[in-house]
């Protein structure tokens, strides 16, 4: 384990020598920087998984000489089961904070700082979860802990109104904030009426009622959905144990709910008038092939060359280093259950917002019609490599990288092989996948002062038959 860890720190210092070499040269002849070894051998930890009669899943993976574990337990259910109830998930995830086995939020979150953590319970779209991070001999203790919150939380309906009016108060901020008004837009572009395309109001908020919420937590949360992540220094048996003890006698229930949500493939442009703004909001995405799909590799390194390596990407020298027109642009591709998703985001001075988006149709041409500088492909590669190194290098990130692999069916072999994947990437697959960011395909969203910009965006071709909103 020290030696994956050792290796996650070369390569990430490997990174940032390479970068500074190419960016702003080596006039220092003394100075000698070494060229970019082989990719290292990634030795991940093992892991042990185990599951109960029931249909709980466990994975437990000994890490580290930090005498703490990790917890992460994730249920296969969230705002996709919302049904008409929009933001269910969230508020009773939110309730579920309140106080455990009868007793209040202050003796819940008291337990847990008695045994060195926090509690955190989140509700994402298809995915509910419960973590705690604590000192080694607490182990167990946590786990009887996150079992009385999964099946015996103490629900008070007196804190329901106080929860609803925070949420609805999120909301109301959320909808004055030019980021999240564009990505609400943008969400709904993409993905329509869909659990990743439906956007949460105020009114429905308050049409929640208290039997929507038990009812919710008792049809949703089952063992047969559930699966338990340990990473740390823990005593394996007592672990088991205390698995066994908390969860043997829970409900099977149903399989988990799978978000099958995918993006439409037909380019739209939306603007959005926000008057005064100092700031245009831009946000561009499509749908690409599932991460399962050969080829992926390539696509991911054609992403990271485009805008998805920091200060490394083209989009950011170009628009941030050589024009100022941004603090910087980032791009993504985020994997889905049968396709995945890339989308790039910025916040362009106003004055600047056509010539931005014109310079970006210009790099996404030029990286599918030129192939790429070996160096700079190069340089890409060792920040992948040590940004997937650097993730692996913890007990959380280890734990999110399992749970991706997981919920991804990636197989066991998906992870150690990453990083030969990356280093087998050539100039010409870059070139190749690039092809794949069709400027047609793609969805637009633009949030600004339309006073000041919108002339200009008309004559954008990519950009004609904007819908005003």
């Amino acid at each position: 384990m020290k030696r994956f860890v050792l290796a996650a720190r070369a390569t990430a210092l490997l990174c940032v020598l390479s970068w500074n070499q190419g960016a702003f040269g080596a006039t220092d002849e003394s100075l000698v920087i070494p060229s970019p070894g082989p990719a290292p051998v990634v030795a991940l930890p093992s892991r042990v998984d185990f599951q109960l009669a029931n249909g709980l899943a466990a994975t437990m993976i000994p890490y580290g000489t930090v005498p703490k574990t990790t917890i992460v337990v994730t249920v296969g259910t969230g705002s996709i089961a919302d049904g008409d109830r929009p933001g269910l998930a969230s508020l009773a995830a939110d309730l579920m904070k309140q106080g455990v086995s009868g007793n209040n939020a202050a003796a819940l979150f008291q337990r847990a700082a008695d045994m060195g953590g926090a509690i955190n319970i989140n509700a994402g779209i298809d995915v509910f979860s419960i973590s705690l991070d604590v000192l080694s001999e607490y182990t167990a203790d946590a786990i009887h802990l996150i079992g009385e919150l999964l099946r015996t939380p103490t629900l008070p309906e007196s804190e329901l109104g106080r929860l609803k009016t925070d949420m609805k108060r999120a909301i109301a901020i959320g909808h004055s904030q030019q980021q999240s008004i564009a990505s609400e837009a943008f969400a709904k572009r993409l993905f329509g009426n869909s659990p990743r395309g439906r956007r949460t109001e105020e009114a429905d908020v308050e049409a929640i009622m208290f039997r929507d919420i038990t009812r919710f937590l008792d049809n949703q949360l089952s063992a047969r959905r559930t699966r338990i992540y340990l990473a740390g220094r823990f005593d394996r048996l007592a672990v088991e144990r205390a698995i066994h003890a908390s969860f043997d006698n829970w409900k099977t229930g149903e399989p988990a709910l799978i978000d099958r949500s995918q993006a439409t493939a037909i380019g739209n442009v939306e603007l959005i008038d926000r008057p005064g703004a100092k700031q245009s909001t831009l946000l561009i995405g499509m749908p690409l092939r599932s991460i399962t799909s050969p080829g992926y590799s390539d696509l991911s390194l054609a992403n990271a060359i485009l805008g998805g390596s920091g200060l490394m990407s083209r989009l950011d020298q170009n628009l941030r280093e050589d024009k100022g027109w941004t603090y910087g642009v980032q791009s993504q591709i985020e994997p889905l259950s049968d396709s995945s998703l890339w989308m790039l985001f910025a916040d362009i001075n106003t004055p600047d917002t056509a010539a931005a988006i014109r310079e970006i149709y210009a790099e996404l041409g030029r990286l599918s019609a030129e192939i790429p500088d070996s160096g700079e492909l190069r340089r890409t590669q060792n920040y992948r490599a040590g940004h997937f190194l650097m993730g692996a290098s913890s007990r959380a990130g280890l734990i999110g990288q399992l749970e991706f692999v997981d919920r991804h069916e990636l197989g066991p072999d998906w992870l150690s092989g990453y990083l030969q994947r990356l280093q087998a990437v050539t100039t010409d697959g870059v070139r190749l996948a690039a092809a794949e960011f069709d400027p047609s395909r793609m969805t637009i969203v633009v949030a600004g002062d339309l006073s000041r910009i919108k002339s200009e965006l008309e004559g954008i071709e990519a950009l004609k038959g904007a819908v005003l909103h």
